[in-house]
């Protein structure tokens, strides 16, 4: 009996409205979310990485149109809910890690502050009950001498602890799903492996961790399972150990092997620039720069399809 997943994106398109005009951002994407596992979206910049899962929270610009699809979030269609329907699951069940720890906490106002006004918003302590919550919860993510530095304002912290608080805020209401939007993208290369070792931890707790970034190198130990974006759509998905084994898709190989694994190899560059969403692209969106496009990959866009244990759009694929 295969597993139930905590959180489905099914054919889900979004649109993004310009001068009068809907620009596609996201194509018929789909993703499963499990319990306990840490889930990678991987992709350049401007591929729909965030779009994707700020759609769950529906923290959408407001010129955006969803076209179509589903995300089904505890047997429900949540693209059905009100925003008060919504409110009771953003923070409480489902949490954002945001992406830039130095700008996310108001500066005015104590890690106290912060972290109490999530947990009396979202749960119902009373204020005692609710520093007991934030000092363990600070402790949790190993926010050293809690107790006390929970009195400090961000500026008084490093990066590290920022991005600590950040993780806590997330986690002080029990949430079962944590969205991490590239949380170790302002952070030195020491601190970025403690803050993916405190998400491996977490993700033992039984949460499920949703993990955007563009560097397939910093998940490549850390997640379970993968999906690799170029324009919106899914191009490949796989178990991260079999999307480093055996890449099938032109993109995926092209990023595995910009990879600085070896002392002296010298690195491939993906030739080219990802189109912008106001260009028309026929066919395969990746053939434009991918080495194996011919003829037929420039008419027809290729739909995802199982290869060994893997999910791939692509004609040619390895």
């Amino acid at each position: 009996m295969s597993e139930k997943s905590i959180l489905e994106i099914n054919n889900f398109s979004l649109g993004i409205e310009i001068d009068g005009r809907v620009f596609p951002v996201l194509k018929n994407v789909n993703f499963s979310f499990f319990k306990g596992k840490i889930h990678a979206i991987v992709g350049e910049s401007g591929c729909g990485k965030t779009m994707s899962v700020m759609s769950v929270l529906r923290l959408l610009p407001k010129n955006s149109k969803i076209m179509g699809g589903k995300i089904i979030f505890e047997n429900n269609n949540i693209l059905n809910y009100n925003e008060n329907q919504m409110r009771s699951i953003r923070g409480k069940k489902i949490a954002l890690i945001p992406q830039d720890p130095m700008t996310s906490l108001n500066p005015l106002y104590t890690v106290e502050n912060q972290l109490l006004e999530v947990v009396m918003s979202h749960t119902n302590a009373d204020k005692d009950e609710a520093l007991k919550i934030a000092i363990e919860t600070l402790e949790s993510v190993e926010f050293k001498d809690a107790a006390n530095r929970i009195k400090a304002y961000p500026h008084e912290l490093s990066g590290g602890m920022k991005q600590r608080v950040i993780i806590a805020m997330a986690l002080a209401t029990n949430a079962d799903i944590l969205i991490a939007d590239e949380p170790t993208t302002a952070l030195d290369v020491t601190i970025q492996a403690q803050i993916l070792n405190l998400l491996e931890k977490i993700k033992k707790q039984g949460k499920t961790i949703i993990l955007i970034t563009h560097d397939l190198g910093v998940v490549a130990q850390y997640s379970d399972d993968i999906s690799i974006m170029y324009l919106g759509s899914i191009v490949e998905r796989a178990s991260t150990y079999e999307l480093f084994k055996n890449p099938h898709h032109p993109y995926t190989r092209a990023l595995i092997e910009a990879l600085p694994v070896k002392k002296g190899k010298k690195l491939k560059n993906i030739k080219g620039q990802p189109s912008q969403i106001t260009e028309t692209i026929y066919g395969c969106p990746f053939n434009p720069r991918c080495e194996r496009a011919d003829d037929f990959c420039r008419s027809a866009m290729p739909e995802i399809k199982n290869i060994s244990n893997s999910s791939v759009a692509c004609h040619h694929p390895f």
